[in-house]
């Protein structure tokens, strides 16, 4: 039976459209907030060059008198070609993104099929229509959703690689990787990592496929996309890397130490360290920026390992087990709009509105249950998955692993950084969902 002909996916995908058509319509016409909802803190780092890009043809950056670095193009490209045809930057994103959000049950669907068969399918797409994270996020002007959206069909096509190598396979995989790439450059070691792992699967006869076409068909479309933009960088900039983001926060992912150091709120040390750049940095090349970013954040680095070091595990926690709460409750009018670090990264282990009322306590205690379950439960298919297909559940656990490991660095981890990896979670629930009932029926 094909996927499409399965009538327990589209109940399923049926009934999360209606959740989500009955949600925008309460945003759209109701909700107190307004379109300023969809509007976070790193939102205008996306619109503002999507904005001159249909304006003057060129991307700029919105912190600097110079071409965009510090994102990537895919994102504002996807913005402004909503714009283009919608005319709006605001209700029709979360429109569309809705409607990704919606679609990625597809590849889903798919790669559990691949994986379990056909049930482990539909729990899968089960737990991802479930999830709190997706939901919520489909309302944030962000890269999560698009990101996500692109990695889920990086992974259906390794996934189907796996079980049947095609060189088909193995270049649109790339291509997708690359895509999501441009939109989130937290996965841009990903490619030369994926890459590796490839070629070591495939020398230890885990994949039947020759090392020379896994260069070719998977290394290279890597090498000659991200290179792209590089390119593109240091002609306009001279600047040759990929993005900027990497220096910005190797300099301002300190704040949290400094903050500690000298006794102040982490906004506070923000505005601080913003003060000890040079005047008129701003102005500066993108070049010469970058390296004053790295030359004031080598001694903070120094001073801040040991600190940072025994925070990762409570970062770490945070963004596996993050519910993502103060923005779904303004999602849902159950606590008031915030800004900055409360809107989505939370500096501490909970979220500060939680207790405010009894509809606040249910909606963090049923986002807590939710992804504590849909955790669990995903690790333990990828155990049961490792003992099936060593293969794809090795690669499945480095993806995930790597995104995790990523998204938990600085003191500002939470719930948002966990969507790259959240659907493979899901797919992986799905797994031991199956097989614990395959079992129950054996018994």
């Amino acid at each position: 039976m094909k996927w499409y002909e399965d009538k327990i996916f589209w109940y399923i995908f049926t009934a999360l459209a209606a959740v989500k058509l009955a949600a925008f319509t309460y945003i759209c016409f109701f909700h107190p907030g307004g379109e300023r909802i969809f509007a976070l803190p790193d939102s205008l780092g996306y619109v503002y060059p999507a904005q001159t890009l249909l304006q003057q043809g060129a991307m700029w950056e919105a912190v600097s008198a110079a071409p965009m670095l510090l994102r990537t193009p895919g994102y504002p490209l996807f913005l402004a070609f909503v714009q283009l045809i919608t005319g709006s930057m605001t209700w029709s994103v979360a429109l569309w993104q809705n409607i990704l959000s919606l679609l990625m049950l597809i590849p889903v669907y798919l790669s559990a099929d691949k994986l379990a068969g056909r049930n482990a399918a539909r729990w899968a797409v089960f737990f991802c229509a479930a999830s709190v994270l997706y939901f919520s996020m489909a309302f944030a002007v962000l890269t999560e959703t698009l990101c996500a959206f692109l990695l889920a069909w990086f992974l259906f096509f390794i996934i189907r690689f796996f079980q049947t190598p095609r060189a088909l396979d193995l270049l649109t995989s790339a291509l997708f990787l690359a895509a999501a790439v441009y939109v989130r450059p937290a996965a841009y070691y990903f490619m030369p990592f994926s890459a590796l792992l490839l070629l070591c699967l495939a020398a230890g006869k885990l994949i039947r496929f020759p090392w020379p076409k896994i260069l070719l068909y998977f290394l290279v479309p890597l090498i000659l996309i991200g290179g792209g933009w590089q390119v593109r960088n240091f002609l306009a900039t001279g600047f040759g890397g990929f993005t900027s983001v990497g220096a910005f926060n190797l300099y301002f992912w300190n704040e949290d130490y400094v903050a500690r150091k000298y006794g102040m709120s982490v906004s506070q040390a923000h505005e601080a360290m913003q003060a000890m750049l040079p005047p008129e940095f701003s102005s500066l090349p993108p070049a010469e920026q970058v390296k004053i970013y790295k030359a004031l954040a080598a001694p903070l680095l120094r001073e801040s390992f040991l600190y940072k070091l025994s925070r990762a595990p409570l970062w770490a926690g945070k963004t596996l087990l993050g519910t993502n709460f103060a923005h779904t409750a303004s999602l849902l009018n159950i606590s008031p709009l915030q800004a900055g670090e409360e809107a989505l990264n939370h500096t501490g282990t909970l979220p500060a509105e939680w207790q405010k009322s009894p509809a606040a306590v249910i909606l963090f205690l049923l986002c807590a249950a939710q992804v504590s379950l849909t955790v669990l439960l995903g690790a333990a298919g990828l155990w049961i998955l490792w003992k099936k297909k060593p293969a794809e559940a090795f690669f499945l656990l480095v993806y995930c692993l790597y995104f995790w490991g990523i998204g938990s660095v600085f003191s500002g981890a939470y719930a948002r950084f966990r969507a790259p990896f959240e659907f493979v979670l899901c797919i992986t629930a799905g797994v031991f969902a199956a097989h614990w009932l395959q079992k129950r029926q054996k018994a």
